[in-house]
């Protein structure tokens, strides 16, 4: 029994304050109470903490209630404190993921599916604590250097806490001679949560391996060597049968034409003039193939919105009455379609820009910033990345792009659209400095 002095608490709210701190919720009650039962916090009708009580509070009394966990839900939340179907204080309202952060903190964090293909080390974070915050990765590459990672948002799991898939460029300049090793860390988090590592072979086995493998190598060239004088001879027979063949084909039918141009112009006409007009067709002809083959110098790749050069950190395609484009998060990768050619400038399209009169991006290619120019284009706006001063050439597989500010519009508009937004990119035109160079070999000689 209680005593007068006392109440429980239903059907009344009797905490006045309800206050984060880290791990925790503390409630402050403002009158005198007591309270048998479980309280527990919810979001979104989610339990993230429960705590068994039986026992009386004073006035200005608090308790703190243990949180070590919140899940992939839509911001704003409302935490809710209840005892039952009954609220026992005011809603708490989680605004943003920094307020998630507050709470939690960064929560366990665990690498899986690792895999290094196509120049990529890719993998997903499973968020188990903090399923809202986009953790900030970073790997190390054989203990020495430090490159960051690109993050996708997280996605909800069904076994709880979310995931959000990563990647990061790997390049042959990386691997030393005795492997490589990469190491995955996390911001606010002291240990590595994965590694990845390739170590190279026993050389004496590698050295006995490619020895067997020149003798192997040696004997297909002698086969191929002799296939190659038997093709040879084949052809060459055959080559000049065919070529006495044409030669007597050309004199018969250059005999019955010059007979036939003779009856026809009585031989008053020239009969070379005929054969200075078969020529020239055939000079015009060669130089008609010849600008042909000229045409198809590689001066600019271009990579659509549909395109899969769009690799990483770029939502799904979408289209409007301008066509196709795709949204990008706050950092992304574009793969370079001719890797092997040195990179005069980049073009980006953007059709969309969320949050911001016009784009604020920045570009890397191998570590080396690029300069931004950002001009307006037929309502659109056109990002040109170029090489920075004393910068020769740069042939590389990945173009990393930044933007200076996102948004979501769930957060900023109230809708149910969770994504993080920056600029939606319609296409990008690479442009190669051997393209330049010939053309401009060209202009020169015609000069």
């Amino acid at each position: 029994m209680v005593k007068s002095a006392f109440k429980i608490i239903f059907p009344e709210v009797a905490a006045q304050h309800v206050s984060v701190l880290p791990q925790r919720v503390r409630l402050t009650f403002g009158a005198p109470c007591a309270i048998m039962g479980s309280i527990d916090i919810l979001v979104w009708g989610i339990r993230l903490g429960s705590i068994q009580v039986k026992r009386k509070f004073d006035a200005g009394e608090h308790i703190d209630l243990p949180v070590s966990y919140f899940p992939n839900v839509q911001l704003p939340a409302q935490l809710r404190i209840c005892v039952g179907d009954e609220e026992i204080a005011p809603p708490l309202v989680i605004k943003s993921s920094e307020d998630v952060m507050a709470l939690v903190g960064q929560g366990e964090v665990e690498a899986e599916n690792l895999s290094l293909e196509a120049g990529l080390l890719r993998g997903s974070l499973v968020l188990r604590g903090n399923a809202i915050s986009i953790p900030h990765a970073y790997i190390r590459l054989n203990g020495v250097v430090i490159r960051s990672v690109v993050v996708e948002p997280p996605v909800p799991r069904d076994s709880g806490g979310a995931a959000c898939r990563f990647a990061v460029s790997i390049r042959p300049t990386d691997f030393v001679e005795s492997g490589l090793n990469i190491d995955l860390h996390v911001s606010g988090i002291d240990y590595p949560v994965a590694n990845f590592s390739y170590t190279r072979g026993d050389p004496s086995a590698d050295m006995q391996r490619l020895l067997r493998l020149e003798k192997e190598v040696c004997q297909l060239q002698r086969s191929a060597s002799a296939q190659m004088e038997i093709l040879s001879a084949n052809f060459e027979r055959r080559l000049a049968l065919q070529q006495e063949r044409v030669d007597t084909f050309i004199e018969y039918v250059t005999s019955l034409v010059l007979d036939n141009f003779a009856n026809a112009f009585d031989m008053k006409s020239d009969p070379l003039t005929f054969l200075q007009a078969l020529t020239e067709v055939r000079s015009q002809t060669a130089s008609g193939q010849t600008a042909q083959i000229q045409s198809h110098t590689i001066h600019n790749a271009e990579a659509k919105a549909d395109s899969n050069l769009f690799a990483f950190g770029w939502y799904g395609l979408e289209r409007d009455d301008g066509g196709p484009f795709r949204w990008m998060g706050q950092t992304a990768l574009v793969n370079n379609p001719y890797p092997n050619l040195p990179i005069s400038r980049i073009d980006f399209l953007i059709t969309h820009v969320y949050g911001l009169a016009e784009p604020m991006l920045r570009a890397t290619a191998d570590d080396v910033e690029l300069n931004v120019v950002t001009a307006k284009f037929d309502g659109n706006y056109r990002v040109t990345f170029s090489l920075p001063q004393g910068v020769q050439e740069i042939c590389s597989q990945w173009i990393r792009v930044e933007s200076f500010h996102t948004g979501c519009p769930a957060t900023d508009e109230g809708t149910m659209d969770t994504r993080i937004l920056s600029v939606a990119v319609e296409k990008a035109d690479f442009h190669y400095r051997q393209a330049e160079a010939e053309a401009e070999a060209e202009v020169a000689s015609n000069a």
